[in-house]
């Protein structure tokens, strides 16, 4: 997909401060430091775009980016929450299920597992969560890049049988941007009008 503009055009902690434009969204998620920002860029282009931080648990809102002014991805708070007081998780464990659940706009969610990690508790936590929230969910092996091929579909294997997935998770890399135009056939599935 060329990409024409990309711009952060809200980070909001609650319904009201989110986009009222009425266009598709897309939603990230995965563990603290699951590579969802660098996925954002390699997407878009652009190193600069989304902010990735060295400290997992950075993102606490919803970052809403506005792609070639058709549709939205939505950075979301990383499962796990590391280094984050209980009252703030509370907040942002509500705000995640509240936009997951109810979002009129939402089409479907992407879920970032890193490739080399095939039994995080964590992300059978949220995997079994939100294939439970009658939302499409594609799951993603991040940094599929760090693995030979045989190692990696043996992981990917492993991934999908540990977390009960349907499939095995489709690699992508923002690195070499492996998997990043097969990834992008898949969101224009899921934006595509009814």
């Amino acid at each position: 997909m060329k990409i024409i503009s990309a711009e952060l055009v809200a980070t909001a902690a609650d319904f009201p401060d989110f986009p009222k434009d009425g266009l598709p969204q897309i939603a990230l998620a995965g563990r603290s430091n699951a590579g969802k920002s660098s996925l954002i860029n390699a997407l878009c282009g652009t190193k600069s775009l989304a902010r990735s931080s060295q400290t997992p648990g950075k993102t606490q809102l919803l970052n809403f980016y506005r792609i070639n002014g058709a549709f939205y991805l939505v950075d979301l708070p990383g499962f796990g929450y590391a280094r984050v007081d209980p009252s703030t998780r509370f907040k942002m464990e509500v705000l995640l299920h509240n936009y997951v659940k109810e979002a009129p706009e939402l089409r479907g969610l992407l879920y970032l597992v890193d490739s080399r990690v095939t039994d995080s508790p964590v992300d059978h936590q949220a995997l079994e969560w939100m294939l439970d929230c009658e939302r499409p969910v594609l799951v993603l092996a991040a940094k599929a890049d760090k693995l030979k091929k045989l190692a990696l579909q043996a992981s990917l294997a492993e991934i999908a049988k540990n977390h009960g997935l349907p499939e095995t998770p489709l690699p992508v890399s923002s690195s070499d941007r492996t998997g990043l135009d097969a990834l992008w056939s898949q969101l224009m599935l899921l934006i595509a009008p009814d």
